[in-house]
């Protein structure tokens, strides 16, 4: 688990990349937030019979091809029908973490900050916070039960730090819109 100080500055990450790029839409749309970071997205769906059980051998959700410093990028992600669309959806959000992050391989905390900013980018807590008690964040989020399971209780350990709204909070609040969101384009 990462320090409290070091989620939030991953949180404030995610602002900027929200505000650099104008992707405050939810649900998010992990494929307009890589096309705005200039990442090809290619969908298993796209890829004849032989590379798509090769990229199923890599992994079920999702996976990036990239140089050394993310100087060029592929995120491969997993839209064959009866996948698990909504942990697909994590997964691509964490590889675009990494590269974001610009993510090397003697970080060992680059695990954990890619899955906090996945996290945070699909399902951030000032939202839930302020969403209707009844809302469901899986439906609202378009995330797993698992990831909407963190994300509340990341959002109520929030809510006991302090009452006030950080700034990164108060943009995220005042500028989130609902609407379209999706993997690679589904809404």
């Amino acid at each position: 688990m990462l320090e409290r100080q070091h989620q939030k500055e991953i949180e404030r990450a995610v602002i900027e990349m929200l505000q650099d790029y104008d992707l405050a839409k939810y649900p998010i749309s992990v494929g307009a937030a890589a096309e705005a970071l200039g990442v090809k997205v290619v969908p298993y769906s796209s890829l004849d019979p032989h590379m798509r059980n090769a990229a199923f051998a890599v992994s079920s959700d999702a996976f990036t091809i990239a140089d050394a410093e993310y100087n060029s990028a592929t995120l491969a992600v997993n839209d064959v029908s009866g996948s698990n669309y909504n942990r697909s959806r994590f997964s691509g959000a964490h590889e675009l973490a990494h590269i974001f992050l610009g993510h090397s391989e003697e970080n060992p905390f680059k695990e954990a900050e890619a899955d906090y900013f996945a996290g945070y980018l699909l399902a951030p807590h000032p939202l839930i916070l302020t969403l209707p008690k009844d809302a469901a964040v899986t439906e609202r989020f378009g995330v797993s039960g698992k990831c909407a399971s963190f994300a509340i209780d990341q959002a109520n350990n929030r809510r006991k730090e302090n009452s006030f709204w950080e700034p990164h909070e108060q943009w995220l609040v005042s500028n989130a819109v609902w609407r379209g969101g999706g993997l690679i384009g589904r809404a």
